[in-house]
Formats: C-alpha cells, structure tokens, sequence
C-alpha cells in the first residue's frame, strides 16, 4: 500500500466461474466488533441512518459549512467539498483495514477496486485474512441499480452469483458509524456523516504529497458517546481539490477496546470502470443481498 495514495490502481474483475475460496465461512462475531464475517442484512444498525437523518434536518453540508462572502473557505468545507467532489466522478481506489481486540489483531482486509457513479458501474475484490487462518476472497459488481456478489459453495443458491437490487445508502453499514459493506460501492462520501456529527472538528495539518501531485492534510476527530465511538483521522486532498487519501481509527467499546485502523486511497479520476454482468446461468436473484461483508 502506497501511504501516499498513487494513480493508476487496476482494476480487478475476476473471470464469473472464478469462485472465492473459504467464501463459505460461517458468521463471525463482528456483531460485537471483533472481526468481519459475512452477515445477514436484517441485522445491520441504524446508526449512520440516524447520523444521516440528522445532518439533512440541519440542512445538509453546504448550508452547515459555507464560509461566509469573502472569507476562505473553513477546513470542514474543504474537506466537505473534495468527498462530494470526488465522489462525484469515477475513480479507483485501494482499502487496508485492519480489527484489533484489546491491542491483537484479530482481522485484515485489502479491498481493490472502481466505481462510476454517473453510470452506476462498480467491481471490487475483497481479499480477508481471519485469525482462523480460512482465506476469504469476494468479488463485487455493481450495474445499474444492482449489486451482484459471488456466493460460497454450498450456500444453497445454487449458482455461484447472487443478484439483488443495491440497498439504500441510509441503511448502511452496520455495527459502526463508520465502515463499508460490499453490497454498498466504496466512495470517500461514506464519510461526510462523520464530519457532519456534532463535536467533530477538522483542522489543516500542513502540506502533503504523492507520486505526481501536491496538497495539502487535514485532521478531524468526531465522537459518538451514544455508540461508544469516536473516529479520528486525516484527509489527504490536492492541488485539483480531489481525495488522494483517508487514514482513519475508528475506536469503540467500554470493556474490551476495538479498533479499526483504515487506509484508504484514490486514483485514477474520471477513466472508465468495466463492471462486466455475470452469465445469467450463474446468477440467482434475490430481493436484498443474500450476504454482504463489513470491512
């Protein structure tokens, strides 16, 4: 992982009989914040909904965070503005994720992929390691208003792809204020409902740099006493006012510490993203996503 966020991520399609090893892993408890299983969906919180709800009720990012006229813009807005701005357009990106208990590593992600939100296209392969040592790999596309996910052998669906129509964004993810789910494209937006909760506060951290581009670094920290949460971190934007990078901890609990240690990075803006639609042969439908992973 380039710390600084580098263009020209591949993308990943795997090929639609490429079925992920140890996909069919049982559950884990990442209900209690110790690790990312697979989960159903009917058992997701409503924690970022809530946090959503309330940020529109105040009359969302723009309204909160405009400077008044001939003033610089605020680091909030700043900040604000580069996730919309870059969520806006098409882009690749690279996740490390990493669950510690009480100071143990207790799971890791790496996450590739692209997504194209003006046509709705998306891929993304999901590669966990658990602390059973059972590989998982995932693969994700998005096509129009559909999210298709390789299913594990032997889940009863009979074919190795299930289909199913792309959750609300309000309904997502679960067990943390901030997070993301493979029925939900990756996208720097995820964050904005952190920066919008009340107590966060953002400050410019001074210049930064990556391979091909300037900018500059801004810290936040936000705290959710009702969820035991806070999450804190930097927000790498540059010189074109794009995302380069999010380096987040999420941390929670009263009697054991979990944290989650994200790094996040964004490159190659505004190329296309080939989300090929699996065979209809391999493909079952279902009304929500048969699984969906935390990471």
């Amino acid at each position: 992982m380039n710390q600084n966020g580098q263009d020209g991520r591949d993308t990943v399609v795997g090929e639609p009989g490429d079925v992920p090893p140890g996909a069919d892993a049982p559950r884990s408890a990442r209900e209690e914040g110790i690790a990312a299983w697979p989960r159903r969906w009917h058992l997701r919180t409503k924690i970022l909904a809530a946090a959503v709800a309330t940020a529109a009720a105040a009359g969302g990012t723009t309204a909160l965070l405009m400077a008044p006229a001939g003033h610089p813009p605020t680091a909030s807005a700043t900040v604000a503005g580069a996730l919309a701005s870059t969520s806006a357009g098409s882009y690749s990106f690279t996740l490390d994720s990493t669950v510690n208990f009480t100071g143990r590593v207790m799971h890791s992600d790496v996450v590739t992929g692209a997504y194209d939100p003006r046509h709705r296209l998306g891929t993304e392969l999901l590669a966990a390691g658990t602390p059973h040592g059972v590989p998982v790999r995932v693969q994700v596309r998005f096509t129009g208003g559909y999210v298709y996910t390789q299913a594990a052998p032997g889940s009863g669906l009979g074919e190795p792809w299930n289909k199913s129509p792309v959750p609300s964004a309000t309904a997502m993810p679960g067990y943390d204020v901030y997070g993301f789910a493979t029925d939900q494209p990756v996208s720097p937006a995820e964050l904005s409902a952190v920066l919008r909760s009340a107590g966060t506060t953002v400050r410019e951290a001074g210049p930064t740099s990556g391979p091909g581009w300037t900018g500059s670094r801004y810290a936040f920290s936000a705290r959710f006493p009702a969820a035991y949460e806070t999450v804190s971190g930097t927000v790498d934007i540059d010189q074109q006012g794009r995302v380069r990078r999010l380096a987040t901890i999420t941390t929670k609990g009263t009697h054991g510490r979990i944290t989650t240690d994200r790094d996040l990075t964004f490159g190659n803006y505004g190329a296309p993203v080939p989300a090929i639609t699996p065979p209809a042969s391999q493909v079952r439908y279902t009304s929500t996503p048969y699984l969906g992973y935390l990471f």
